[in-house]
């Protein structure tokens, strides 16, 4: 038999060479133990003591010198049905309250402009609509603008609608029209410019599906987060609806194709 078998079974692997060392021996004192199991008697020693303590090992005294015998290893086997039903007591407990931290939010954490590109990607696993708050003047401040045409393209040959409100600026209106050409489809890109003054978005916020995206654009704090959520993002839709909806006269849509 080899050690590795009984460390699958729950012994430190010199517990399994001295248990293994007594049943060839017949049991013996700590000496004969020790060589037999290749470990060092004073080591040997606590082993025989711990495995005394598991009840797999028992011990007496003949001529004032202390031997060690194993008990019927059918013991070590009971030991691990027992803990295989304690477990099968307990699961349903341990399901419940998996079950109550489904609702747990996960937040993901990045950094750099990898991570930038990270959050972005996972937008685009979006399977309706992304909608949220940005600065598309910012945005090519943290990443370089071909890959943010890029990723307008991804989401126009997904067919992913986004809808976002943005502060008004020429360099906003100037990246729009380099990332979606003429002729693109309204229904597939909203952009509501809003008044900077009330408008100050320092972060791109994004909601799809149960997550929410959130990214610095500023290109010296690079880091973003995804938080997935349902009930976060229900909360959070409902805001942006709102802000949607409310939004003044003063807005700027941009314009595209129509059906």
């Amino acid at each position: 038999m080899k050690s590795s078998d009984l460390i699958e079974l729950g012994l430190s692997d010199d517990e399994a060479k001295v248990y293994i060392a007594l049943l060839e021996l017949g049991g013996s004192y700590v000496s004969a133990i020790a060589k037999q199991a290749g470990v060092h008697r004073v080591v040997c020693y606590k082993i025989l003591e711990g495995l005394t303590s598991k009840g797999l090992i028992s011990q007496f005294s003949k001529n004032n010198v202390r031997h060690f015998s194993a008990e019927d290893p059918r013991i070590l086997v009971r030991k691990q049905q027992q803990k295989l039903e304690r477990a099968e007591k307990i699961l349903p407990e341990l399901l419940s309250m998996t079950h109550a931290l489904a609702y747990k939010p996960k937040i993901q954490y990045y950094e750099g402009t990898e991570g930038i590109r990270n959050v972005l990607e996972d937008t685009l696993n979006a399977e309706h609509e992304i909608i949220g708050y940005t600065d598309f003047g910012a945005l090519p401040s943290v990443l370089p603008e071909n890959e943010l045409i890029h990723y307008a393209n991804q989401k126009l040959e997904r067919r992913i609608r986004t809808r976002f409100l943005s502060p008004h600026s020429n360099e906003g209106l100037r990246h729009l029209g380099h990332c979606y050409p003429q002729g693109f489809h309204t229904y597939l890109v909203e952009v509501l410019f809003v008044d900077p003054a009330s408008a100050p978005f320092e972060y791109q916020i994004t909601f799809y599906n149960d997550r929410a995206a959130i990214l610095s654009l500023n290109p010296n704090e690079l880091i973003g987060m995804i938080i997935e959520s349902s009930v976060y993002t229900k909360t959070e839709r409902a805001v942006f609806e709102l802000a949607w909806k409310g939004a003044s006269a003063d807005k700027q849509p941009m314009q595209g194709l129509k059906e």
